[in-house]
């Protein structure tokens, strides 16, 4: 039986495949944020969660803080990096979601913030990960 941390290592420490999808790259750079911020003493409570106006790739414990995290992946920087393309319409639909599931919990003192994991993902080499904590208020 193999535990959620030995299948999510893989994917930071090993070559990227081909993908050719947007759908492809973005749900393998979940994949590898998830890797990655597991080996950072994240914790991953949930991942994809959906609510009317908006969704939340992961979401996660810091050491005493709830992690609402974007993940943003990209096969290169040629158009500049991937945390760039979050835009007020983007962190708007992640307050409203965050807000939904603080809802979820009916606690009132919990901490949190809103992180970005940038992932670049070139064939056949190692993924490459940036964490950018508190990204916004």
């Amino acid at each position: 039986m193999q535990f959620i941390g030995e299948l999510l290592s893989r994917y930071d420490s090993t070559p990227a495949p081909k993908l050719t999808t947007a759908q492809e790259i973005g749900d393998y750079g979940e994949r590898v944020a998830a890797a990655f911020l597991r080996r950072n003493d994240y914790r991953i409570f949930y991942r994809n969660y959906r609510t009317l106006r908006g969704e939340i790739d992961l979401i996660c414990r810091y050491k005493d803080l709830l992690v609402f995290v974007e993940v943003r992946t990209r096969s290169n920087e040629a158009f500049g990096r991937p945390a760039e393309t979050i835009g007020d319409d983007k962190k708007e639909s992640l307050r409203y979601a965050a807000q939904r599931y603080l809802e979820l919990l009916k606690r009132d003192d919990i901490r949190y913030r809103f992180d970005a994991v940038e992932v670049i993902l070139n064939t056949g080499q190692i993924p490459v990960c940036t964490l950018i904590p508190d990204l916004f208020a």
